[in-house]
């Protein structure tokens, strides 16, 4: 009776680490989801499913060269209507917008670079930011409802 107790025990084991070995996590989900590359170059912001193209949309990026960071850094955090500086998420003097993808830059917590909204639409194509890449409010929602945190955002001023 004991050995069928314990032959049934390492069997559903084995079953369930076989199985949640397999189950996809955050960072599978990006690896084999979404990515994202920042041209600093054209001030646009593509997004890929796997190796296809799914969306261009215009981004503002640092109004000096050196502003916007480059490499490779994952979206840590994800807040809808962040507050800055004192300044209430949603208030229209917020400069953040709507959504806040924070990114690890320098292995801080996704607080200090980020993709974020804007209150000044305007901007959007130029070279205007303290170094966070802007969006138009309704891009950055619909970037924000698709993709994970972990999502990869390459970040360069080459060719794409």
């Amino acid at each position: 009776m004991c050995l069928f107790k314990w032959s049934s025990l390492l069997i559903t084991t084995i079953a369930f680490t076989l199985i949640f070995s397999f189950w996809p996590t955050v960072s599978d989900a990006a690896s084999f989801g979404y990515k994202i590359e920042v041209n600093k170059s054209t001030n646009r912001l593509y997004l890929y499913q796997g190796n296809q193209l799914k969306k261009v949309y215009p981004v503002a990026t640092g109004r000096q060269p050196g502003l916007t960071p480059e490499g490779t850094f994952p979206v840590v955090i994800k807040i809808n209507k962040p507050g800055w500086k004192g300044i209430p998420g949603g208030d229209p003097k917020n400069p953040l917008g709507e959504r806040w993808l924070g990114l690890r830059v320098n292995g801080d917590r996704g607080r200090t670079y980020g993709i974020h909204g804007t209150n000044q639409p305007g901007s959007i194509g130029k070279y205007v930011s303290n170094g966070c890449i802007r969006m138009r409010n309704q891009d950055v929602i619909e970037l924000s409802k698709l993709i994970p945190t972990g999502t990869p955002v390459w970040i360069h001023s080459g060719k794409s």
